[in-house]
C-alpha cells in the first residue's frame, strides 16, 4: 500500500510540474552523444554533428557568458574566457588587469576567447551554470574572479540537420560559430583565480 501511495504521489508530481509549473523534465540528459570521434547535440528541433580534432586541458578565467537553454540551441554554454597562462602573464605586470581602467585590460580582451561548450553529461553542464551563476555573484560583490578548468576536447561543426526533414542548415549555421572556439566539456572544475595566477 505504502508503494502504491509513494507511486501515486511521484506521479502527480510529475503532472503538476509538467502543467501547474511549467517546468520541463528532460528525460534523455543534456542530449549529448558520444561515439568515438563524433559528437552529437540532439537540440530539439535540430541535430548537430561535430567531430573531436585533439584533446583540451585548459583553465579559464571567465569574463561572462551566457548559460540559458534555448530551443534549437547546438551548444549549452557560450563563456568569455582567459587562458590561464594568458592571464598569468598579464597579471605580472598589471595585478589589476582584470578591472577596466587597468592598462592591462586592453592585453586580457586581446586574448579572451569565446567559448562554445557542448557538454557530454549533465555533470559538465550544471558546474558551467554554476561557474557563471558564481561569476555573476562574484562581479556583482567585488569578490574573488571565478576560474575553470576543462578536460575535452576542441570539435568541428560538421553538420546541422532538421531532423524531421533533413533539410542541411550547415552553411547557415557554419558562420554563427566561425568566431567561438567549439569545445567538448567532459569535465568540469571551479577555481578561485588568484592562487593561479601566482
Amino acid at each position: 500500500m505504502a508503494r502504491i501511495l509513494f507511486f501515486i504521489l511521484l506521479v502527480g508530481t510529475g503532472w503538476f510540474l509538467l502543467n501547474v509549473i511549467g517546468v520541463s523534465i528532460d528525460p534523455r540528459g543534456i542530449g549529448t552523444k558520444i561515439q568515438g570521434r563524433e559528437v552529437i547535440v540532439d537540440a530539439d528541433q535540430l541535430e548537430a554533428r561535430y567531430s573531436v580534432v585533439g584533446s583540451l586541458h585548459e583553465t579559464y578565467m571567465l569574463f561572462g557568458g551566457d548559460a540559458q537553454q534555448r530551443r534549437n540551441s547546438i551548444t549549452h554554454v557560450t563563456a568569455a574566457g582567459l587562458p590561464i597562462l594568458n592571464a598569468r602573464s598579464i597579471a605580472a605586470v598589471h595585478p589589476d588587469f582584470h578591472l577596466c581602467k587597468s592598462p592591462g585590460a586592453k592585453q586580457a580582451m586581446q586574448h579572451t576567447q569565446t567559448l562554445s561548450f557542448v557538454a557530454a553529461d549533465r555533470t559538465a553542464l550544471n558546474t558551467l551554470v554554476e561557474a557563471l551563476d558564481l561569476f555573476e555573484e562574484r562581479l556583482q560583490s567585488g569578490g574573488e574572479r571565478t576560474c575553470i578548468s576543462v578536460t575535452g576536447a576542441p570539435i568541428s561543426l560538421e553538420s546541422v540537420k532538421v531532423v524531421e526533414n533533413g533539410a542541411d542548415l550547415t552553411r547557415d549555421v557554419a558562420g554563427a560559430v566561425k568566431q567561438t572556439r567549439l569545445v567538448l566539456a567532459q569535465s568540469v572544475q571551479i577555481q578561485d583565480c588568484q592562487p593561479l595566477l601566482r
